[in-house]
Order: C-alpha cells, then structure tokens, then sequence
C-alpha cells in the first residue's frame, strides 16, 4: 500500500464499524489507524488473522464503491 493509500485507509478505519471485531482486533486496527504500528506489521497480522484481514478487505471494498472517496482519490 503506498503512503497516500494508507493514509485513506486509516481514515477510513476510522468511521469503519468495529464492532464486528474482538477486543484484540480493534486494538490492532486502533493502534495501525494511530501509526504506532507501521504497515509491514499490520500486514503481519492481517495474514496471521483471516477474519480480521476479511474485515479489513469488506472496508476497502465498502470505500472503493463509495461515491465520495472516489471523488477524493481524482483530486
């Protein structure tokens, strides 16, 4: 993920709705949204956490069909 693409996506995950995950998870997520863990260690986790890595893919699908954050990426 680039940096430009990272950053969209933590602001995403900031409106995305946690309450589909674990206490743990929403740490994870909390922790990689607030950059106190890089996107080589998410990655990490994400593929030791399938369902976690579900929820995270069903929120980048969820954005790229959003009429908005499209807008915001032709910008």
């Amino acid at each position: 993920m680039s940096t430009s693409d990272s950053s969209i996506f933590k602001s995403m995950l900031k409106h995305a709705n946690v309450r589909e995950l674990n206490p743990k998870q929403r740490e994870l997520v909390d922790a990689y949204r607030l950059g106190k863990l890089d996107e080589t260690d998410f990655q990490f986790r994400l593929s030791k956490d399938p369902a976690l890595a579900k929820w995270v893919r069903e929120v980048l699908e969820a954005a790229s069909t959003d009429s908005l954050s499209r807008e915001t990426h032709r910008t």
